[in-house]
């Protein structure tokens, strides 16, 4: 993972220009589905699975805190769960501000709602790939030889919310913008100081 500003802002121009595309192409409702074709089979079924669970809050919080125990967490790594809290806060916001249709949902891909708390209306961002890539911002921060590895699982993960029929490419890639603003933010905080031990 580039740990320059100058390579973190190309990758986020990459996303945004692959947000651009998806959108000015009208591709979010193909892309969607030809995605969720792949869950009709054994691959694609454990591969939605295995990225509903291991995007999971719940599961996310539950490693960091096995991390912690196991003393990997010297010092940097304490902002796992400010990561995800962050990253999990922020992306809710969002989503009940936007009220987007899930795929699954006989409505137009942005056919916005606006205010709402019902959960098929809260596609946009993906919350899974906030997290995960806030996760693995901060991760590949502390352990940079793994980065690689992180950023792999997180796109594994936020790729099979696509295939799980739980959101469009495009809640994926703003849900990893978001989730890598978070992260960097977080690790070059505690990398200067500010607030970390």
């Amino acid at each position: 993972m580039p740990r320059s500003s100058l390579g973190r802002g190309l990758l986020l121009a990459a996303l945004a220009a692959g947000l651009a595309l998806v959108w000015l192409l009208g591709g979010d409702r193909l892309l969607a589905d030809d995605l969720m074709y792949l869950k009709t089979g054994p691959i694609g079924h454990a591969w939605q699975f295995m990225a509903y669970w291991l995007g999971h809050g719940g599961v996310q919080a539950g490693a960091m805190g096995f991390l912690l125990l196991l003393g990997l967490a010297v010092r940097k790594l304490d902002l796992t769960p400010t990561a995800l809290a962050a990253g999990g806060l922020l992306v809710q916001i969002v989503k009940h501000l936007v009220g987007r249709p899930r795929p699954g949902r006989n409505m137009l891909a942005w056919d916005l709602q606006g205010l709402s708390f019902d959960s098929d209306l809260h596609s946009f961002p993906s919350g899974h790939a906030t997290t995960t890539f806030a996760l693995a911002a901060v991760l590949a921060a502390r352990f940079p030889r793994w980065s690689w590895a992180f950023y792999l699982a997180a796109l594994f993960i936020s790729l099979g919310r696509v295939v799980g029929g739980s959101h469009f490419v495009s809640d994926v890639l703003v849900g990893a913008m978001l989730g890598l603003v978070v992260g960097w933010l977080l690790a070059w905080r505690c990398k200067v100081g500010v607030g970390g031990r």
